[in-house]
Protein backbone atom coordinates (compact mmCIF):
# COMPACT_ATOMS: atom_id res chain seq x y z
CA UNK A 1 0.00 0.00 0.00
CA UNK A 2 2.92 2.46 0.92
CA UNK A 3 4.52 1.68 -2.74
CA UNK A 4 1.05 2.53 -4.47
CA UNK A 5 0.62 5.57 -2.15
CA UNK A 6 4.30 6.56 -3.42
CA UNK A 7 3.27 6.22 -6.82
CA UNK A 8 -0.07 7.91 -7.24
CA UNK A 9 1.88 10.92 -5.40
CA UNK A 10 4.33 11.00 -8.08
CA UNK A 11 1.36 10.50 -10.48
CA UNK A 12 0.19 13.46 -9.00
CA UNK A 13 3.29 15.68 -9.19
CA UNK A 14 3.94 14.84 -12.90
CA UNK A 15 0.29 16.38 -13.64
CA UNK A 16 1.16 19.37 -11.84
CA UNK A 17 4.33 20.16 -13.51
CA UNK A 18 2.37 19.87 -16.86
CA UNK A 19 -0.42 22.25 -15.43
CA UNK A 20 2.59 24.65 -14.93
CA UNK A 21 4.22 24.32 -18.62
CA UNK A 22 4.82 27.42 -19.96
CA UNK A 23 1.81 29.81 -21.10
CA UNK A 24 3.49 32.95 -22.63
CA UNK A 25 6.57 33.87 -24.64
CA UNK A 26 7.86 36.79 -26.38
CA UNK A 27 9.89 37.45 -29.87
CA UNK A 28 11.99 40.45 -30.43
CA UNK A 29 10.70 43.04 -34.13
CA UNK A 30 14.45 44.50 -34.81
CA UNK A 31 14.93 46.69 -37.90
CA UNK A 32 17.24 50.21 -39.09
CA UNK A 33 15.66 53.00 -40.18
CA UNK A 34 18.79 54.55 -42.05
CA UNK A 35 19.40 58.22 -42.93
CA UNK A 36 17.45 58.56 -46.45
CA UNK A 37 17.33 61.72 -48.74
CA UNK A 38 15.88 61.67 -52.04
CA UNK A 39 14.88 64.38 -55.26
CA UNK A 40 12.30 63.53 -57.80
CA UNK A 41 10.64 65.13 -60.30
CA UNK A 42 6.68 66.32 -59.84
CA UNK A 43 5.74 62.89 -60.55
CA UNK A 44 7.60 61.17 -58.12
CA UNK A 45 9.59 59.01 -60.63
CA UNK A 46 13.45 59.48 -61.13
CA UNK A 47 14.52 63.66 -62.39
CA UNK A 48 15.65 63.50 -66.28
CA UNK A 49 14.31 65.92 -68.57
CA UNK A 50 15.57 68.68 -71.06
CA UNK A 51 15.04 72.45 -69.83
CA UNK A 52 14.93 74.14 -73.31
CA UNK A 53 15.71 77.66 -73.99
CA UNK A 54 14.52 77.52 -77.78
CA UNK A 55 16.28 80.08 -80.19
CA UNK A 56 18.09 82.51 -79.20
CA UNK A 57 17.88 85.36 -81.88
CA UNK A 58 19.08 88.03 -80.36
CA UNK A 59 16.31 91.22 -80.05
CA UNK A 60 16.21 94.41 -78.91
CA UNK A 61 16.02 94.99 -75.10
CA UNK A 62 16.80 92.93 -72.07
CA UNK A 63 14.49 89.42 -71.82
CA UNK A 64 16.23 86.63 -71.00
CA UNK A 65 15.15 83.23 -72.23
CA UNK A 66 14.55 81.47 -69.48
CA UNK A 67 13.13 77.95 -68.10
CA UNK A 68 12.20 75.93 -64.84
CA UNK A 69 12.22 72.25 -63.34
CA UNK A 70 10.77 71.44 -60.07
CA UNK A 71 12.46 69.08 -58.00
CA UNK A 72 10.52 67.23 -54.89
CA UNK A 73 13.39 67.07 -52.01
CA UNK A 74 12.01 64.88 -48.94
CA UNK A 75 15.04 63.67 -46.39
CA UNK A 76 14.49 62.09 -42.30
CA UNK A 77 17.35 64.49 -41.29
CA UNK A 78 19.71 67.55 -42.07
CA UNK A 79 20.52 67.73 -45.81
CA UNK A 80 22.56 69.22 -48.43
CA UNK A 81 21.66 69.64 -52.58
CA UNK A 82 24.77 70.14 -54.71
CA UNK A 83 24.59 70.56 -58.69
CA UNK A 84 27.55 69.58 -61.07
CA UNK A 85 26.75 70.87 -64.88
CA UNK A 86 29.24 69.59 -67.70
CA UNK A 87 30.77 71.31 -70.33
CA UNK A 88 28.69 72.65 -73.28
CA UNK A 89 28.58 70.83 -76.04
CA UNK A 90 28.06 71.80 -79.55
CA UNK A 91 26.46 70.64 -82.55
CA UNK A 92 27.40 72.32 -86.30
CA UNK A 93 29.56 75.60 -84.23
CA UNK A 94 30.40 77.65 -86.74
CA UNK A 95 33.85 79.92 -87.36
CA UNK A 96 34.15 82.37 -84.15
CA UNK A 97 35.75 84.73 -86.76
CA UNK A 98 36.90 86.96 -84.06
CA UNK A 99 33.64 86.75 -81.88
CA UNK A 100 32.64 84.87 -78.62
CA UNK A 101 30.76 81.53 -78.53
CA UNK A 102 28.20 81.17 -75.90
CA UNK A 103 29.70 80.13 -72.62
CA UNK A 104 28.67 78.54 -69.11
CA UNK A 105 29.16 82.28 -67.70
CA UNK A 106 26.68 83.21 -70.06
CA UNK A 107 23.68 81.17 -68.59
CA UNK A 108 22.41 81.74 -64.99
CA UNK A 109 21.66 78.71 -62.55
CA UNK A 110 20.03 79.00 -59.42
CA UNK A 111 16.93 78.42 -57.54
CA UNK A 112 13.72 80.72 -57.66
CA UNK A 113 11.62 79.35 -55.23
CA UNK A 114 11.29 77.05 -52.39
CA UNK A 115 7.87 76.16 -50.71
CA UNK A 116 6.96 73.33 -48.15
CA UNK A 117 4.13 71.51 -49.04
CA UNK A 118 1.88 70.67 -46.33
CA UNK A 119 1.50 69.11 -42.98
CA UNK A 120 4.31 66.86 -42.45
CA UNK A 121 7.26 68.89 -43.39
CA UNK A 122 9.17 69.40 -40.55
CA UNK A 123 9.50 72.54 -38.44
CA UNK A 124 7.60 73.95 -41.15
CA UNK A 125 6.65 77.46 -39.96
CA UNK A 126 10.04 77.71 -38.82
CA UNK A 127 12.34 76.37 -41.36
CA UNK A 128 15.57 77.99 -42.91
CA UNK A 129 16.65 76.62 -45.39
CA UNK A 130 19.96 78.37 -46.45
CA UNK A 131 20.52 78.58 -50.27
CA UNK A 132 24.06 79.66 -51.21
CA UNK A 133 24.09 83.41 -51.59
CA UNK A 134 24.95 82.99 -55.48
CA UNK A 135 22.58 80.64 -56.24
CA UNK A 136 19.40 82.90 -55.06
CA UNK A 137 17.10 84.36 -57.02
CA UNK A 138 13.96 84.46 -55.26
CA UNK A 139 13.80 87.65 -56.34
CA UNK A 140 14.60 87.11 -59.99
CA UNK A 141 17.20 87.26 -62.57
CA UNK A 142 19.18 90.58 -62.26
CA UNK A 143 18.28 92.88 -64.81
CA UNK A 144 19.86 93.79 -68.56
CA UNK A 145 21.20 97.72 -69.07
CA UNK A 146 23.39 96.57 -72.13
CA UNK A 147 22.23 94.03 -74.60
CA UNK A 148 25.06 91.80 -72.69
CA UNK A 149 24.93 88.91 -70.49
CA UNK A 150 23.78 90.22 -66.75
CA UNK A 151 25.51 87.19 -64.42
CA UNK A 152 28.30 88.75 -62.78
CA UNK A 153 30.83 86.58 -61.63
CA UNK A 154 31.63 85.99 -58.29
CA UNK A 155 27.67 87.43 -57.41
CA UNK A 156 25.04 85.63 -60.16
CA UNK A 157 25.63 82.22 -60.02
CA UNK A 158 26.09 80.38 -63.90
CA UNK A 159 26.45 77.00 -65.17
CA UNK A 160 30.38 77.97 -64.85
CA UNK A 161 30.09 78.17 -61.01
CA UNK A 162 29.17 74.56 -61.14
CA UNK A 163 31.61 72.87 -63.48
CA UNK A 164 32.05 70.62 -60.31
CA UNK A 165 29.96 69.70 -57.36
CA UNK A 166 29.09 72.54 -55.77
CA UNK A 167 26.70 72.88 -52.98
CA UNK A 168 23.63 75.04 -53.42
CA UNK A 169 21.59 74.45 -50.80
CA UNK A 170 21.06 72.59 -46.75
CA UNK A 171 18.80 72.73 -44.71
CA UNK A 172 17.23 70.72 -41.29
CA UNK A 173 15.31 67.38 -41.64
CA UNK A 174 12.31 67.72 -44.41
CA UNK A 175 10.17 64.81 -44.02
CA UNK A 176 8.33 64.13 -40.56
CA UNK A 177 7.17 60.91 -41.92
CA UNK A 178 5.40 59.20 -45.06
CA UNK A 179 7.43 58.05 -48.14
CA UNK A 180 7.80 59.09 -51.64
CA UNK A 181 4.60 58.84 -52.58
CA UNK A 182 2.76 61.33 -49.84
CA UNK A 183 2.05 64.58 -50.73
CA UNK A 184 2.47 66.50 -47.98
CA UNK A 185 5.85 65.87 -46.65
CA UNK A 186 8.48 67.08 -49.40
CA UNK A 187 10.34 70.67 -50.17
CA UNK A 188 9.68 72.07 -53.64
CA UNK A 189 12.13 73.62 -55.03
CA UNK A 190 12.34 75.40 -58.62
CA UNK A 191 15.55 75.77 -60.36
CA UNK A 192 15.71 78.49 -62.92
CA UNK A 193 18.16 78.60 -66.17
CA UNK A 194 18.59 81.83 -68.39
CA UNK A 195 20.52 83.20 -70.51
CA UNK A 196 20.25 86.17 -73.05
CA UNK A 197 20.09 85.85 -76.72
CA UNK A 198 23.38 87.70 -78.07
CA UNK A 199 25.40 87.80 -81.07
CA UNK A 200 27.10 84.62 -79.99
CA UNK A 201 28.79 82.55 -82.80
CA UNK A 202 26.21 80.19 -84.39
CA UNK A 203 25.44 76.92 -83.88
CA UNK A 204 22.57 74.36 -84.16
CA UNK A 205 22.03 73.10 -80.77
CA UNK A 206 24.30 73.29 -77.46
CA UNK A 207 23.40 71.71 -74.26
CA UNK A 208 25.22 70.82 -70.91
CA UNK A 209 23.70 68.46 -67.88
CA UNK A 210 23.29 69.33 -64.62
CA UNK A 211 23.13 66.87 -62.23
CA UNK A 212 21.92 67.14 -58.88
CA UNK A 213 22.47 65.46 -55.74
CA UNK A 214 20.91 65.06 -52.25
CA UNK A 215 22.72 63.71 -49.38
CA UNK A 216 22.27 63.94 -45.93
CA UNK A 217 26.19 64.53 -44.18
Amino acid sequence: MKIKATLAAMAMLAMTQMGLAQTTGSFTVSGTNPAAVSITNTSNTSLSTTVALGTLTPVTGGTLASNTVQVRMRSNKAYVLSAQATALSFTALGATDGGDTIAATDIGFGITTLANTGVNVANSGTRSDAIVGKFSYTGGFPAVTDGLTPFVAGTNGTLNDISSNTQILSGSRISVKGNISTSTNFLLATLGIATLPQYFTPNTDFSATVTLTATAP
